[in-house]
């Protein structure tokens, strides 16, 4: 069997048993749909979306269309991800993004997704530090305006 096969089949066999344990879509009704991968490392992503989505929506929507549909998302998300948002591989994400079947068309329209970046207490202080820092500089900056101002008044 091919690696693509392989990897399909693992990914219908975990599908099944996401949809038995917990799901990660909830139905906004007709053919609409809102995907969410939970709290993942950002390096799992494709594989995450790809279960959620055949979980979600695998009774409405042909598997080979969401095997499809998903990998162009994923392409989107991806220059998201590295490209705009440049975050590594172990960063903490969430994704959720609204889909919707056309059955005409036979297509899944998705929508802008959302994503959401999770911080370690460190990277929070470590930012909190930068801040301060700054904030200090801009003080120190505005009180010799301040100087400038006043010393130009009196002139």
């Amino acid at each position: 069997m091919e690696a693509s096969t392989l990897q399909e089949q693992r990914d219908f066999e975990r599908a099944e048993e996401y949809s038995l344990i917990y799901s990660r879509g909830t139905m906004l009704g007709g053919n609409k749909f809102e995907l969410s991968t939970g709290i993942i490392l950002a390096a799992r992503y494709a594989d995450k979306l790809r279960r959620v989505a055949l979980v979600t929506l695998s009774k409405l929507v042909p598997k080979e269309v969401i095997i499809r549909d998903v990998a162009e998302l994923n392409k989107q998300l991806y220059h998201l991800l590295v490209e705009e948002m440049k975050l590594g591989k172990l960063d903490v994400i969430r994704i959720q993004v609204d889909a919707e079947y056309d059955q005409n068309s036979k297509k899944i329209i998705w929508g802008q997704p959302k994503v959401t970046r999770y911080l370690t207490a460190e990277q929070c202080e470590s930012m909190n530090e930068a801040i301060k820092r700054e904030n200090e500089e801009l003080k120190k900056e505005l009180t010799e305006i301040k100087l400038r101002l006043e010393k130009l008044l009196r002139e």
